[in-house]
């Protein structure tokens, strides 16, 4: 169940909180023996954990942020009592805290005490569900409180005048708030709500009203008001996203290579065929057809899937062709559903700015791809390990074929189902015989083949692996290797569970052995770049990946990895120019339990390799005229493609920052990719990467390093549609920057975080955070800067209708980017100054900016930027009463669109020059 923390200050508070419980229980924390007591609240989804925590600012920082670290709560109100300092606040009232005015920070000088105040505003989210939820109750306000270190129950005291004078719209004082406000914004929750019950007038009659009773009152209206916040407040139904993602993984139009040497597999493959054949003419179609090869890993199932596929391909039922994705369902960190589709969309063409944000859109998107636009196609889901992995895959309609694998039988699911066995020791020895080609020694030594395909327990993977060594060793017998075999272990060893030959993970123990041989016969260098090629993240890995593990040059790296391609223990696969290298699984994992204790060190020069390049190809995407350049990379397009080729191993790589020896070397590498990730819009990516860091930056105290972090995960979460979490995020990496004074930082934290606010819709406080930008730009002599934030300014300020002061923000961020020589931004201010300009009815001038634009997005082959202010040319030319121009325009928008592979917004600009026919 989601959690919500009810902290309070006073026994009296807890006691008030915890009449609204059942079913509590205690909880201690496991390392500091916290205390809290957890129980549910009727008729709502939460379970409440309630917290008594002492007075004083300090004591309840603490304990706010020990909360958030230990029970990660949805939802944080600090309930209790506090005292009025107005007349219009009676005892008994609730104060709903907009604001908390920490009151005590500040300067003595010699012109008296000078304010230097922090302040903390109320959570969006549950600021709005308490004005919904109190609604019509008159002894309710939402107004600021202050906050401090100090009782105060004197009206004509020194403090007192103070408030009075520097923080005269609060409405009443109590010790704590500002403490759990600070806190539960630094723990990246959503933040705090406090709730205040008025039990005194913070005067003289304070302590006459304590004894009349006025503290428990007004402790339990605070108490009855945060019920009702949380009764109002939906929890979410699922939790932010976890960092502990592996990467998006890659999906393939084309088929992988037909397996060499299949074979033994017949009725298999005729009966899967059977399946795959499409509906004879005239015949109903038939729902959905669903075929899955199952069996023990090392069986063959991805051989006989892609097999099946290429005999489909050759006879022609598949036009719409094939998709093939690897779910690596029995990797540490299997590929979700989520990320699938959007490896499956890129296949499809849909991507860039043509993906839709949210995974309910993309699934939408998915499916109409498949029913509407792609003839008949072939879906081949390989190595899935649970059916949440393929289910949200499956097409909606039943022209399509779908064809999974896996190592567990989904009998629960009506699929037509091939379940491999084990080769029989004819198919078994004649699988050898083709893969020796032409070799005597199988017809001379039958009996030590058939010995020797038993050894392999009749498993396809191990049978290419003793052919391989065969082959390496073309002057031994096959009794040779037999014997050899037979040293390194028995095969039919019974597991505790009574399984005979395969341990709980549905592996063959007949490779163990057979892997073992093969490995005792690598020459040593051979060996070692086995054992630390295991070790590579992703699915497989490029070869100067593979030189910066070994330590190797790349030309010795390549042939040794030929080698062990020759052995049958590693797998080419051709990428362009280039060859990747991968693992089996369970080549994999043999492997890695052999790595010794150089792997940390191999590791490390990964990291270093990958942090180098990563950075260097992010500094080529920022670049700017005037900066020096970056080095490997001579344009844009050549950081691109080396980022989409390691992209997978970068992101794995960065998830490293969860172990404490690579914390450092794997947060730099994630703090690299914010852009690419962004630029690519692989969004999950992004928030797994940007959540990574941000985790193990808290957890060594680099508040700098955090604050980056939290700035590349709100951008990632705002982009995926995740607003609100983009705000948390965005906001937090403004508080951070703050604590560490980098002002030059914050001005870029104040600019996303008004990014967010606006795509929430919340475009007053938008403006506020993009003017509170470009001051800081402008103080700190960022010219770039403080042009983006003019820009972003400029259209805040049109959402909310100043377009003359839009056009005027807009022009400044036009002449500072042409000041710094930021062509292409430039471009983008222009054709944001068309847009204002056209909503004052300024059109000519409109189409001149719209014309600028255009010159600078066709200059850099922008063309989705293109396609935009084409159709904005198109808009205007309509508004000055010039269709046969507009039309022109619309077309040529929809043919930039289309370059820029954005097919809905082509067809949509095709739609309007339409209409104008």
């Amino acid at each position: 169940m989601p959690i919500a923390a009810l902290l309070t200050a006073l026994r009296l508070e807890y006691l008030a909180v915890r009449a609204h419980l059942t079913d509590i229980e205690k909880r201690v924390h496991p390392d500091y023996g916290t205390r809290a007591e957890v129980g549910r609240l009727p008729g709502t989804s939460w379970q409440v954990a309630v917290l008594e925590m002492g007075e004083g600012t300090r004591g309840a920082a603490a304990l706010t942020e020990r909360v958030m670290t230990w029970l990660a709560p949805q939802a944080v109100l600090f309930v209790g009592v506090a005292g009025g300092l107005k007349d219009d606040i009676d005892i008994g009232d609730v104060v709903i805290a907009t604001k908390v005015y920490a009151i005590h920070g500040g300067k003595e000088s010699a012109d008296g005490f000078l304010d230097r105040t922090e302040t903390w505003h109320a959570p969006h989210a549950l600021e709005s569900a308490a004005r919904h939820a109190l609604r019509g109750e008159p002894h309710v306000r939402f107004k600021p409180i202050a906050a401090g270190e100090v009782l105060l129950a004197d009206a004509d005291s020194p403090l007192a005048h103070r408030l009075r004078q520097r923080f005269n719209d609060a409405v009443a004082i109590e010790m704590e708030a500002s403490g759990v406000a600070h806190a539960a914004h630094l723990a990246g929750g959503a933040g705090a709500l406090i709730i205040r019950g008025i039990s005194d007038k913070a005067d003289v009659g304070k302590a006459q009203a304590d004894t009349e009773g006025s503290q428990p009152h007004a402790a339990a209206r605070a108490a009855e008001a945060a019920v009702a916040v949380l009764q109002e407040l939906e929890p979410k139904d699922k939790p932010h996203p976890a960092p502990h993602h592996g990467p998006v993984p890659t999906a393939s139009a084309t088929l992988p290579p037909r397996p060499l040497g299949f074979t033994g597999r017949s009725a298999a493959l005729s009966h899967l065929l059977t399946h795959l054949a499409p509906t004879p003419d005239g015949t109903p179609a038939p729902a959905l057809l669903i075929s899955a090869v199952t069996g023990m890993g090392g069986i063959g199932k991805t051989a006989l899937a892609i097999e099946a596929a290429h005999r489909a391909r050759s006879q022609g039922w598949f036009p719409g062709g094939t998709l093939f994705v690897d779910l690596r369902g029995y990797d540490d960190n299997p590929v979700t559903a989520d990320q699938a589709v959007l490896a499956l969309l890129d296949a499809l063409g849909v991507r860039g700015t043509d993906l839709p944000k949210t995974s309910a859109r993309q699934y939408d998107e998915y499916r109409e791809r498949l029913s509407q636009h792609q003839p008949r196609t072939l879906l081949i889901l390989d190595n899935a390990s649970d059916p949440s992995q393929f289910l949200p895959l499956l097409p909606g309609t039943g022209d399509h074929r779908v064809l999974i694998t896996s190592r567990d039988r989904p009998d629960a699911l009506p699929l037509h189902i091939v379940d491999l066995e084990t080769l029989s020791e004819a198919d078994a020895a004649a699988l050898v015989t083709t893969a020796l080609s032409n070799d005597p020694r199988p017809s001379r030594e039958p009996d030590a083949l058939r010995e020797l395909t038993a050894l392999c327990g009749h498993l396809p993977l191990a049978l290419q692996i003793a052919a391989a060594m065969l082959r390496r060793r073309r002057h031994r017998g096959i009794a040779l290797l037999v014997a050899e075999i037979k040293k390194a272990g028995d095969p039919t060893v019974v597991l505790d569970n009574g399984s005979r030959g395969t341990d709980q993970y549905g592996r063959s123990l007949a490779l163990r052995p057979v892997l073992e041989t093969s490995y005792r016969r690598l020459p040593p260098a051979q060996a070692r770049v086995l054992r630390l090629l295991a070790l590579a993240p992703g699915a497989d890995t490029s070869t100067e990946a593979v030189a910066a593990l070994t330590a190797l040059d790349a030309d010795v790296a390549t042939g040794l990895l030929d080698d062990l391609a020759a052995a049958g223990l590693v797998t080419p696969v051709p990428s362009g120019r280039d060859v990747r290298w991968r693992l089996h699984d369970l080549v994999r994992a043999f492997a890695v339990g052999r790595a010794g204790e150089k792997r940390e060190e191999a590791r490390e020069r990964l990291l270093v390799f990958y942090g180098r390049w990563a950075r260097a190809a992010d500094a080529r995407l920022r670049w700017l005229p005037g900066r020096p350049e970056p080095e490997r990379f001579a344009n844009r397009a050549q950081a691109l493609a080396w980022l989409d080729g390691e992209r997978a191993g970068l992101v794995a790589a960065a998830q490293w920052a969860f172990e404490e020896r690579h914390a450092r070397a794997a947060t730099r590498l994630a703090l690299c990719l914010g852009e690419y990730l962004l630029w690519r819009r692989y969004f999950d990516d992004g928030i797994t990467v940007a959540g990574a860091a941000r985790e193990a930056a808290h957890r060594v105290g680099d508040s700098a390093t955090e604050a980056g972090a939290s700035c590349d995960l709100g951008n990632a979460l705002d982009e995926a549609g995740q607003t609100e979490e983009a705000i948390d995020a965005h906001t937090r990496a403004r508080d951070l920057y703050q604590a560490v004074e980098d002002r030059h930082r914050e001005a870029m934290a104040w600019n996303n975080l008004g990014l967010a606010l606006r795509e929430a819709g919340r475009v007053k406080e938008a403006i506020d955070a993009h003017t509170r930008a470009r001051d800081l730009y402008q103080a700190v002599g960022d010219r770039q800067g403080e042009a983006m934030a003019w820009n972003n300014l400029g259209l805040a300020l049109r959402g909310v209708g100043r377009v003359k002061e839009a056009i005027d923000a807009h022009t400044r961020a036009r002449d500072l980017y042409q000041a710094v020589e930021d062509r292409h931004r430039e471009g983008t201010a222009w054709n944001n100054l068309g847009i204002a300009l056209r909503r004052m009815g300024r059109v000519h001038e409109a189409i001149e900016a719209y014309g600028t634009a255009l010159e600078i997005s066709r200059e850099y082959e922008d063309w989705y930027g293109a396609g935009q202010t084409l159709y904005n040319l198109a808009l205007a030319h309509e508004a000055a009463d010039h269709p046969a121009e507009a039309r022109t325009h619309y077309l040529q928008s929809a043919a930039a669109y289309t370059q820029a592979d954005a097919r809905t917004e082509a067809a949509e600009a095709r739609s309007q020059a339409e209409a104008l026919e």
